[in-house]
């Protein structure tokens, strides 16, 4: 009788957990599928990466046209047509998985899907929950979703071992009908706004901006690719986006809100932090394999292996951290964290190349204790900071600045180690140190801008953001 209770208090937690693990699971299995995609299908590795890259450029475009879709059919809706797309163009890459241009086209619907469901799993989370147990909700829901990217590649590598690529595709199936179903018996309905007018001038300079500037982060570490194609990408990517907001900025009910930003100071600093979080997380993912294979000389199955760590710790530490947060105590738990990073990316600017791999394990643990203590609680900070109507385009307002900025990161660190490691060995060092120093150098910077958002997170922990315990209610912000 207790099992069955709990279920159905929390059936609308498993149902939009089991959507988005899928989603998550299958995405983190194609990131290391590269070298597969360009043997099967014949093709050059610039094109076998635009399977990879459609997915990330649909999402990005997605995001922040979600609230004018919410705004039209609903949160409930608008989430199940998200798992709708995901699961029945699952069914297409199923069977039309040998041909490659059906599988871009499913990546790129996929994207989509994610670029819907992804800004509304936690704000409808935040419907069925209260503020004094939101935070747990938060912990519980990033533990979870850590599971999916720590399990995936090992997903992948052994389906392309002892199966075809149709099996990844429809292992999506099963998840995307469960969570259907369940969203549709569980989640309450909601009345569309429609208080948005439809303008289809700000779209088109809103999915322009975007995919000019994705393409042209995509284009710039293809070799075959003129950098002046790149840079005209670039300079009409920003022309465009800044044209987009003078166009929104008069508009009473605009697509995306950034007013959010200018009236809630809380909202803008969290968006901020996590802006940096993000550019970090995404900078060391790109940054440590490089470091664990140039200078530890690690093997690709034990580079993938030291992951599993930051991914177990993350899971753990982020219900930690929202437990912590519902319990209404100083928020400095969240420094701590920010520390732990800072400190776990810093080590290897320092750590000599024949350290203990145990040594290395640590950090990487340490990095994730340190994740699953700030990220998620910072973002259901921000969350809760705003009206209730007005989440789902707060996340998708952050979630979108948050994905593009991270994005540049990348490619800035990209850009400076190749130019960088070069250099050295014309100034006469040998290829080994040049890769170590320059790597260590960008370690050091991942470091020093986790650091910026230590002050920050100060003045939310000085602000009392609103955080409901028992009965007791905290100043709004």
């Amino acid at each position: 009788m207790l099992i069955p209770s709990y279920l159905k208090k929390h059936s609308v937690l498993f149902s939009i957990f089991t959507g988005a693990f899928s989603l998550v699971l299958t995405n983190s299995a194609f990131n290391i599928l590269l070298p597969n995609f360009v043997s099967m299908y014949g093709i050059s590795t610039s094109l076998g990466g635009w399977i990879i890259a459609l997915y990330m450029l649909a999402m990005t475009i997605t995001m922040p046209l979600t609230s004018l879709v919410v705004d039209r059919l609903g949160r409930k809706r608008t989430y199940m047509l998200g798992i709708g797309l995901y699961g029945s163009f699952s069914i297409i890459g199923g069977l039309f998985y040998s041909y490659v241009e059906i599988v871009m086209l499913v990546r790129f619907i996929h994207g989509i899907s994610a670029g819907l469901m992804i800004p509304l799993s936690l704000v409808l989370l935040f419907d069925c929950y209260g503020k004094e147990s939101r935070g747990r909700v938060t912990g519980i829901w990033g533990m979870l979703l850590m599971i999916a990217p720590a399990i995936g590649p090992t997903l992948g590598g052994i389906i392309m071992e002892v199966g075809e690529l149709r099996h990844l595709f429809w292992i999506n199936v099963p998840f995307a009908l469960f969570s259907i179903v369940m969203c549709a018996v569980q989640i309450k309905p909601y009345q569309p706004a429609r208080r948005k007018s439809i303008h289809r001038e700000g779209i088109m300079l809103l999915v322009m901006s975007i995919a000019l500037l994705s393409l042209g982060i995509q284009l710039l570490s293809n070799p075959t690719v003129p950098m002046w194609i790149v840079y005209i990408l670039f300079g009409l990517g920003v022309m465009t986006l800044i044209r987009f907001i003078q166009k929104e900025n008069t508009r009473e009910e605009p697509i995306i809100r950034y007013k959010l930003l200018r009236r809630n100071p809380i909202f803008r600093t969290v968006v901020i932090i996590s802006v940096i979080q993000d550019s970090v997380m995404f900078g060391a993912i790109f940054v440590l394999p490089l470091l664990f294979q140039e200078v530890f000389s690690l093997s690709a199955s034990v580079i993938g292996a030291m992951f599993i760590p930051t991914a177990i710790c993350t899971s753990l530490f982020v219900w930690v951290g929202g437990k912590w947060m519902d319990s209404g105590k100083s928020l400095n738990f969240i420094v701590v964290g920010v520390g732990f990073i800072v400190i776990s990316i810093m080590a290897f600017v320092f750590l000599p190349p024949s350290i203990s791999i145990i040594v290395i394990v640590f950090f990487m643990a340490l990095r994730g204790i340190g994740m699953g203590l700030s990220d998620m609680t910072v973002t259901t900070i921000g969350l809760n900071s705003l009206p209730e109507e007005d989440m789902h385009e707060g996340s998708a307002l952050s979630s979108t600045i948050e994905r593009l900025l991270s994005s540049f990161t990348v490619m800035l660190l990209a850009v400076y180690y190749d130019v960088r490691w070069q250099s050295l060995v014309q100034s006469g060092e040998s290829i080994e140190y040049a890769k170590w120093l320059a790597l260590k150098e960008e370690c050091f910077v991942l470091g020093s801008l986790m650091l910026i958002t230590l002050p920050l997170i100060l003045f939310i922990n000085r602000k009392k953001v609103d955080i409901v315990v028992g009965s007791e209610n905290k100043s709004t912000v």
